[in-house]
C-alpha cells in the first residue's frame, strides 16, 4: 500500500523479490497512477479501506493477508485491521504516518498545518487530546527511517529537530501496539525506505510470513 500521492512504482525494488516466496499484489488508490478518480476527494479512510477490500475480493486472492503500508497508508492498514481483523495475518509499516501526527504538527507549528475536516477525513486526529487506542496481537514489523526529512522552509532548525524526534517516537509507539511488534531502523534511508533500502522491506515481509501458527 503506497503512501499519499504514490503509486505501485514505489515498490519496483521490492515486489519482484517478494514474488519469489509469496503471492504479492500492489495497486494504485483512486486518483493515483492508473486508477480512476474517486467519487469524493479526498477519499475518507473508510472509503480507501472499502476499495482495498473490494479489490481483494474481485481478485479472488485468499487471505489472511500481510499488509505492507508506507507512510499515510499505515493509517489505512490499521483501519483495515480494525474493521476486518480476520483478514489480516501480519503487518509491515514502512515509516508509517501516525494518527496523532497532525495534532503534534499543529502544536509545533500553529501557522502551518490546519486541523480541518479534510485532515480528519483522511484519518488523522484533529480533536485536542485525542490519542490512538489501536492494539493488535498479530505480527508487526515497523521500519523507521534513519535520515531526517528535508526541512520545510517555514520551520526553524529547532522545530525541525523537534519534529524529527517526534516522528521517531511515533515509530516506537506503533511497534509497541502489537504484542508481537518489532522496531527496525533503516539507518541509510529517508522516508522512502522501499527505495533506499528495499532489502529491509523484503526481509521484514519474509520474517512475518515465517512466524509459526499464523499461516
Amino acid at each position: 500500500m503506497a503512501g499519499a500521492g504514490s503509486t505501485t512504482k514505489v515498490w519496483a525494488k521490492v515486489q519482484p523479490a517478494v514474488s519469489k516466496f509469496a503471492q504479492v499484489c500492489s495497486y494504485d488508490r483512486a486518483g493515483d497512477g492508473e486508477s480512476d478518480k474517486p467519487s469524493s476527494k479526498p477519499q475518507s479512510a473508510d472509503e480507501v479501506v472499502d476499495d482495498l477490500r473490494g479489490l481483494l475480493k474481485a481478485s479472488a486472492e485468499k487471505g489472511p493477508f500481510i499488509l505492507v503500508a508506507h507512510s499515510r497508508a499505515g493509517l489505512y492498514a490499521r483501519r483495515f485491521t480494525v474493521r476486518f481483523p480476520r483478514e489480516v495475518a501480519a503487518l509491515v509499516f514502512v515509516d508509517s504516518s501516525h494518527e496523532e501526527q497532525a495534532l503534534r504538527q499543529h502544536e509545533l507549528d500553529p501557522k502551518g498545518l490546519e486541523l480541518d475536516d479534510e485532515i480528519a477525513r483522511v484519518g488523522f486526529f484533529v480533536e485536542p487530546g485525542e490519542r490512538l487506542d489501536w492494539r493488535t496481537d498479530i505480527p508487526l514489523v515497523v521500519l523507521a527511517r534513519g535520515r531526517p526529512f528535508p526541512r520545510r522552509s517555514q520551520m526553524s532548525e529547532e522545530q525541525f529537530a523537534a519534529w524529527d524526534r517526534i516522528w521517531r517516537t511515533f515509530q516506537e509507539d506503533l511497534a509497541r501496539r502489537s504484542s508481537h511488534g518489532e522496531l527496525r531502523l533503516a539507518e541509510s534511508s529517508g522516508h522512502f525506505i522501499q527505495i533506499d533500502q528495499p532489502e529491509l522491506v523484503i526481509q521484514a515481509i519474509r520474517d512475518v510470513s515465517r512466524i509459526p501458527g499464523w499461516f
